[in-house]
């Protein structure tokens, strides 16, 4: 599970050049910050999956690397219910009581949190100033995404709490993010939590990114992503406020 972790993050941090649109892809550094992602994201999922199934067994391992890392299945909502049964049969039945939306939420929580840490790394080391929030609107787009779609962002201060966030152990990152008082008022109402947090301009407050809810992903299964903006490649950049 370590080693496919980190085949994910690799993958989506070094090879996927879309956050740079067609400026030429900057040389990124493997360094500490990445290191601490890399254990964090491994200690988390031994806090959701783990302590269900014993996901150093071989199949289960393949099978997370050939759907979930080379097809792309949780990351681009290609499941199936034949793809989350093989899931289960790999897991050892272990997880035959949950229904698919429990595995598919197990499956992909670290997943999705992995490429979304990794843009912000990545576009803070192509030293991207800005960032904007955009949502894939179809019926499945969440009220939170539809809200936050085309707002920016201030990318250093997603990278700061990305990295403090990833320093965190799992239990305390799950107590600040989804059972604290904060967590819980923006679990059952984000749009509500969010709506007077976001500047004339656009630009989604600095506090609430440096809680980790200013930017994807803003709830499981989530789609959206931020993509960096330079004035070089003729972005419009949000006015300073």
């Amino acid at each position: 599970m370590r080693r496919t972790t980190k085949d994910v993050y690799t993958h989506y941090r070094l090879r996927d050049v879309s956050p740079f649109g067609d400026a030429p892809k900057p040389k990124l550094a493997f360094g500490g910050p990445d290191t601490r992602a890399l254990n964090f994201f491994d200690s988390l999922d031994n806090w959701y999956l783990s302590g269900m199934v014993d996901n150093r067994k071989g199949p289960l391992q393949k099978f997370l690397r050939d759907e979930y890392l080379e097809k792309g299945a949780a990351l681009f909502g290609r499941q199936t219910g034949e793809t989350l049964d093989d899931f289960r049969k790999a897991a050892g039945g272990a997880l035959d009581r949950l229904n698919d939306h429990g595995v598919k939420t197990i499956i992909t929580s670290s997943v999705q949190r992995i490429r979304n840490y990794a843009h912000i790394n990545s576009l803070a080391q192509g030293r991207f100033k800005w960032g904007q929030v955009i949502a894939i609107i179809d019926n499945r787009t969440s009220p939170i995404c539809r809200f936050l779609d085309g707002k920016y962002i201030r990318i250093g201060a997603a990278k700061e709490a990305v990295d403090r966030l990833t320093k965190l152990e799992p239990g305390d990152y799950a107590l600040e993010m989804y059972k604290s008082e904060l967590g819980r008022a923006y679990s059952s109402d984000p749009v509500g939590y969010v709506k007077d947090r976001v500047g004339e301009n656009d630009v989604i407050d600095a506090n609430l990114v440096a809680e980790g809810r200013g930017f994807p992903p803003y709830h499981p299964n989530c789609r959206t992503r931020v993509i960096g903006l330079s004035a070089a490649a003729g972005d419009v950049l949000p006015k300073e406020e």
